[in-house]
C-alpha cells in the first residue's frame, strides 16, 4: 500500500510543480508622497483607493571609450539617471541598467559595451516628489482593468489626497 501511495505521489508531484501561481505583494501609494513602482514594462492593477500614475525619465548624450562599463555624458543632466533604472540608446544592450552615477557626468553601466560619441541616450529617473502635470493617468480600483505600461521608464504612483491606494505590479503577461 505504501508503494502505491509513493507511486501516485511521484506521478502527481510534477503536475503540482508545473502549476504555479504568480504572487505579488501590493505596493501602497500613500497620500502626499511619491511611490516608486519600479521600471516598466509592467502591468498595474489598482486594488483599492485611487491614485495618479506617471512615468519618470530623461535624456542626454554620451559615449564610452571602447568596451567599458563607464559611460561619459557630454553635460550634467537636468534630471539624472537613477541607480537601478534602465538606460537605452544605440550601442546599449537592451535591459542595461545604471549601477552608479557620480552626480556629474559619469554613469556606470551594468555591462560593458561600446557606445559611439554623441549617442542620444534615454534613462529612467527617480520619481519626483509631486506628480508632473503633463503626463498623469488617474486610476481607481475596479474589477479587471489591468493597466499595461509598455515603457522602460520608472513608474511613479501618487495620491495627492484621500485614502491612497494599493496596487499590484506584474511583469507584462505574468498573470
Amino acid at each position: 500500500m505504501k508503494k502505491i501511495a509513493l507511486v501516485l505521489l511521484a506521478l502527481l508531484l510534477p503536475a503540482v510543480a508545473i502549476a504555479q501561481t504568480v504572487v505579488t505583494q501590493p505596493s501602497y501609494i500613500n497620500p502626499g508622497t511619491a511611490t516608486d513602482l519600479g521600471n516598466g514594462p509592467v502591468e498595474l492593477k489598482i486594488m483599492s483607493g485611487n491614485a495618479l500614475l506617471a512615468t519618470s525619465s530623461s535624456t542626454g548624450v554620451g559615449s564610452t571609450s571602447s568596451s567599458s562599463t563607464s559611460l561619459t555624458l557630454t553635460a550634467v543632466p537636468t534630471t539624472p539617471p537613477c541607480v537601478g533604472c534602465i538606460i537605452s540608446g544605440t550601442g546599449i544592450t537592451s535591459g542595461t541598467t545604471v549601477t552608479a552615477f557620480n552626480g556629474v557626468t559619469n554613469v556606470t553601466l551594468s555591462a560593458a559595451m561600446t557606445v559611439a560619441a554623441s549617442t542620444a541616450l534615454a534613462w529612467g529617473a527617480a520619481c519626483p516628489a509631486s506628480p508632473p502635470a503633463q503626463v498623469v493617468l488617474p486610476v481607481q480600483a475596479s474589477v479587471g482593468g489591468d493597466i499595461p505600461f509598455y515603457t522602460q521608464a520608472r513608474i511613479c504612483g501618487y495620491s495627492p489626497n484621500g485614502p491612497g491606494a494599493a496596487a499590484l505590479v506584474f511583469a507584462i503577461g505574468a498573470h
